[in-house]
Formats: structure tokens, C-alpha cells, sequence
């Protein structure tokens, strides 16, 4: 078997794992994808409500998964169909929680003994992770996973933010899985009102991951801004602060752009989750 080598032109795509609570906008991130750029989306929430627009002017095209074998079937096409290869550059699995729940209660038809636990999560968890890593390493397609947040506490009775799937040890390494991870939520704006914001990197107890260093702490909710950014093809505001930095012996330079809002409203929003975090309204 010959080798894939790396170039920099196979890894030009980004995969993400989006976090947020219901209602918060996920799905409506596919209208941040270019409209030159065509996406599939595989829908395992039975609806696509708020983007109905999208789907009957033909943006949104895709198939509504109602178990694994549905989920895999499109990743085989995906992955060995050439008309569809050519045709999409975005992959959109919305969403992550309930492929979960449809994988476990598959499980448990399958191992209907309470003898036979240890066999059902055992299935579970390695068909979960087959369908993960094998979507996250399709290339050439920009992979985007939605998944909903849960509320948990950690041993010291903290309040935590963690992604909604079956079985702890999955839910404890997922984000682990992705080079980026977003938690969506909403920060106060100027005037006082309240705007959705991508959070980037860990905070309190929100979850976050940016492998790329380009990113700032909070986000436009962009899916093609904010890959454009990673990939370094972001132009920042004239007004942000250029920031250089030594990284394993080599010069890099990162301009950092100033949050919309002013300094109150920084320190309001970092209050703000701050007493979520202590009352566990996260």
C-alpha cells in the first residue's frame, strides 16, 4: 500500500465540532457557507425548519438519517461516489446527540439482556467512533458536526459544559477527536443587546479548542470567515493590534481584531458568565 504524503494542498479543509444549547442557531449555520460552495447535509433532527428557504431554492441538499446504516450509506457515497466528490465541499451532520440516542437505542434492540451490557456499549462505542473519525478524515471536504450541550458537575461539584452523546467515556474524549471546537452562545453587544459568539478556547467551564492559534477567545458565528482565518487567508481590521511571537524557532505573525463591544460590556459579559458558572446556568 503506497503512502499519502502530506501537502499543503490536501490539508486545505476544516473540520469542526460545533457545541451549543437547543435553539441557539447551529443549523443555521449552513447560510454562513458560501454560496458558490455547494454542502450535504445529513439530518438526523427530522427537520430542517430554519433553513427551509435554503432547502427549496436547492442550497441545502442532503438525506434525513433515521438510523447508522442510513449514516454510513452516506459516507460511503461521499467517500467512493465521483458525482459527489465533484459536486459538494461541505459535509454538515447535524447532529451528533441524536445520531447518539439512534446508535443506542439500536444497541439495545440488539442486546436486549441487561447480562449483555458490556457488549452493547462495547458496539455502540466503536461504531460512534467509526462515524466520527471516518467523517472527520473525509477529505477533500470541510466536515462540520453540531451536537448539542449537557450540564454536568465535576468532582469538586463545579458546573461543566460537555457534548450531549451516550456513554461518558465517548462524551469526556470527543473533543479530543477535532482540531477545532466551538461553544455557541450569546454575549452582550453594544446598546446592551445580546449577539451569538463562537468561544474558541476554554473558558470557565465552556468548551473550546483552536489548534490553529489564528483564532481570537470569542467569534463570528462564520463558518466560511472563520475558515478562512485558519487556513490564513483572513484579512483582520486595519484597527487590530498585529501580535508576533517566537513558535518552534520560526516568525509568526498574527493580528488580533478588537471586540465590537467596549470595555464594560467585555467585563460584563466575563461577569456574566462567571455567575452561570458558579449557579450552574451555563
Amino acid at each position: 500500500m503506497a503512502l499519502r504524503y502530506i501537502t499543503a494542498e490536501t490539508d486545505r479543509r476544516m473540520t469542526c465540532l460545533v457545541i451549543g444549547r437547543a435553539g441557539i442557531g447551529k443549523t443555521s449555520l449552513l447560510r454562513t457557507i458560501p454560496e458558490s460552495e455547494e454542502v450535504f447535509t445529513i439530518s438526523a433532527e427530522a427537520g430542517l425548519l430554519c433553513v427551509r428557504d435554503m432547502v427549496e431554492s436547492g442550497r441545502v441538499q442532503g438525506a434525513e438519517v433515521t438510523g447508522t446504516a442510513d449514516v454510513i450509506e452516506c459516507l460511503d457515497n461521499l467517500r467512493f461516489n465521483p458525482k459527489w466528490r465533484d459536486r459538494y465541499t461541505w459535509v454538515f451532520i447535524d447532529s451528533l446527540t441524536e445520531i447518539s440516542s439512534v446508535c443506542y437505542e439500536e444497541m439495545k434492540a440488539r442486546y436486549p439482556d441487561r447480562r449483555d451490557s458490556f457488549n452493547m456499549w462495547d458496539a455502540y462505542a466503536g461504531i460512534m467512533n467509526r462515524i466520527i473519525k471516518s467523517f472527520r478524515d473525509l477529505k477533500p471536504y470541510n466536515v462540520v458536526f453540531t451536537c448539542l450541550a449537557a450540564m454536568e458537575f465535576d468532582d469538586g461539584k463545579k458546573p461543566i459544559v460537555s457534548p450531549d452523546v451516550q456513554l461518558k467515556s465517548l462524551k469526556q474524549r470527543l473533543t479530543s477527536f477535532f482540531d477545532e471546537v466551538f461553544y455557541m452562545t450569546d454575549v452582550p453587544a453594544e446598546g446592551g443587546e445580546m449577539r451569538r459568539m463562537f468561544i474558541t478556547q476554554p473558558f470557565l467551564a465552556f468548551p473550546g479548542k483552536d489548534r490553529s492559534g489564528r483564532l481570537e477567545l470569542h467569534e463570528e458565528p462564520d463558518l466560511a470567515r472563520v475558515k478562512a482565518k485558519i487556513l490564513g487567508a483572513w484579512r483582520a481590521h486595519p484597527a487590530g493590534v498585529v501580535r508576533a511571537w517566537s513558535l518552534r524557532g520560526r516568525r509568526r505573525e498574527r493580528r488580533q481584531t478588537r471586540w465590537d463591544a467596549d470595555a464594560h460590556n467585555q467585563r460584563s459579559w466575563i461577569r456574566i458568565c462567571h455567575i452561570r458558572y458558579l449557579t450552574g446556568h451555563l
